[in-house]
């Protein structure tokens, strides 16, 4: 599979990580389609990935709604005839909360948006990939997945499931030629991010271009042997 053949699906894609990932994609001669739920999400999107947004897709869709998920692929399968790589970015951040004063709605958000939207794109792509008994997926999780963290509990368990959900789908799909695989970041190098930290060391976070050439090794066929991974992207942090 030859990345400048395949079609990409990313959720999540308009965001800071995600133009990053999409614009990768673009210059290797893919074509992609994002979902996206408000319209002030383009404008950005659209002045980054600049005359490459002709070979972008984009569909109003919410990644944490079943109908509207499957309702997604069905659209961009139609339009592209296939899926060959599922790139999940879609998530949230919410933390500084001990657990009991944790309310349930931001349980319930951190749940929704880092895991939910995971298990629901992976779950509508998994029939199409099996069938052709091909395909790439790359979940986000998140260092913080790796252990608890004292207020970060909905964040840390949200992102750990992101990863085991990650090795569960790899071995089920293992001998059929889908590869299935997490990254791992720590703090990303973003406007939001140093906006809210602005006096730390922003030189060690990782930038999001240097994870999207992680992601897309990892649905290369340079990587055919890498599967059910989470794979560290931490820079110096």
């Amino acid at each position: 599979m030859k990345l400048q053949d395949c079609s990409v699906a990313i959720t999540g894609g308009t965001g800071a990580l995600g133009t990053a990932v999409c614009e990768a994609y673009l210059r290797q001669g893919c074509q992609v389609a994002i979902p996206f739920i408000y319209d002030h999400e383009i404008e950005g999107f659209e002045k980054e990935v600049g005359d490459l947004i002709s070979r972008v897709t984009l569909i109003r869709a919410s990644a944490t709604e079943e109908a509207e998920v499957d309702s997604f692929f069905q659209t961009v399968l139609d339009k592209f005839g296939k899926i060959d790589i599922l790139v999940n970015i879609v998530g949230g951040f919410k933390g500084g909360i001990p657990v009991s004063d944790l309310s349930v709605e931001d349980w319930e958000a951190m749940m929704n948006l880092n895991l939910k939207s995971a298990f629901l794109s992976c779950k509508a792509i998994l029939p199409h990939m099996k069938e052709r008994k091909s395909g790439k997926i790359v979940n986000v999780s998140a260092r913080a997945g790796l252990s608890g963290i004292a207020g970060l509990s909905a964040y840390c368990v949200s992102k750990g499931g992101v990863r085991v959900l990650t090795e569960s789908i790899a071995e089920e799909v293992k001998d059929i030629g889908i590869n299935v695989n997490a990254i791992m970041p720590s703090i990303i190098d973003t406007p939001a991010n140093r906006s809210a930290m602005p006096d730390e060391d922003h030189s060690l976070w990782v930038s999001p271009t240097d994870i999207a050439k992680v992601i897309q090794f990892l649905t290369s066929d340079d990587a055919a042997v890498i599967n059910g991974a989470s794979i560290p992207v931490y820079g110096r942090a």
